[in-house]
């Protein structure tokens, strides 16, 4: 089973400018996905982007960088579909031979247990039936919306309570920290993941994610500050 690492870095942030190579405790932001992806021993190791600056920096911490990403693939809509188009057909014009799996690695996303993603892996290899696994942290349950006329609406049952506990809720998860799923040059439609996802539950830590400047200094201050806490996932 081949296996390759991608580590999509688009140039064109909005909410933090250059955010993907900003400086984080002294290395670019790329390189704590690039060095993750290097210690999971994949076959191989990509970055997507559509910067020479950035692929330069990719390339200097162990990443490839054959091919520069589309422009249609790197507008701010663009999707991971759209990015996994763009690479399925640069594999093919650059004859590098196409993956069985992938391991997503969004750069903004610092911290990841090793263990849980090596798991992921294994649940491919040994069940075909699964499409994807994904790594999911738990989450706040007790969520509302907020109507037109501004008042608060429950997202959940809420038994016309006041409050209520998050243990009479259960519990709940979010995605989006690492995705592993089998490659298809042929589906780069929105369901890639397909409809047979395994969850495989990490720390909550591992999933911080960097949007914006606030984001950063957290991120920041956790590896500078309280390294003890956090070394193990980097």
């Amino acid at each position: 089973m081949r296996i390759y690492a991608i580590v999509p870095a688009r140039s064109g942030s909005v909410g933090l400018k250059d955010k993907n190579i900003k400086l984080l405790a002294g290395k670019p932001l790329i390189a704590y996905s690039i060095n993750f992806a290097r210690r999971l021993g994949v076959d191989r190791v990509f970055c997507s982007t559509d910067s020479n600056t950035y692929a330069q920096i990719a390339k200097e911490y162990g990443a490839e960088v054959p091919f520069l990403r589309s422009a249609s693939a790197s507008i701010s809509t663009a999707m991971e579909q759209d990015i996994l188009n763009d690479l399925y057909y640069n594999f093919s014009q650059f004859e590098i031979e196409q993956p069985d799996v992938i391991v997503w690695l969004r750069p903004t996303f610092v911290f990841r247990d090793i263990d849980s993603v090596n798991k992921c892996i294994e649940i491919l290899k040994s069940n075909k039936n699964i499409t994807s696994a994904r790594t999911v942290c738990e989450s706040e349950c007790r969520l509302y919306d907020i109507d037109q006329n501004n008042m608060l609406i429950p997202t959940f049952d809420d038994g016309e309570k006041s409050m209520i506990r998050r243990q009479d809720i259960g519990t709940r998860y979010k995605v989006f920290s690492t995705d592993v799923f089998r490659a298809d040059e042929f589906n780069t439609t929105e369901d890639f993941l397909g409809r047979h996802v395994a969850a495989v539950p990490i720390n909550k830590i591992c999933g911080l994610d960097i949007d914006d400047e606030f984001d950063f200094r957290l991120v920041e201050s956790l590896i500078t500050n309280c390294y003890e806490l956090v070394k193990e996932y980097l």
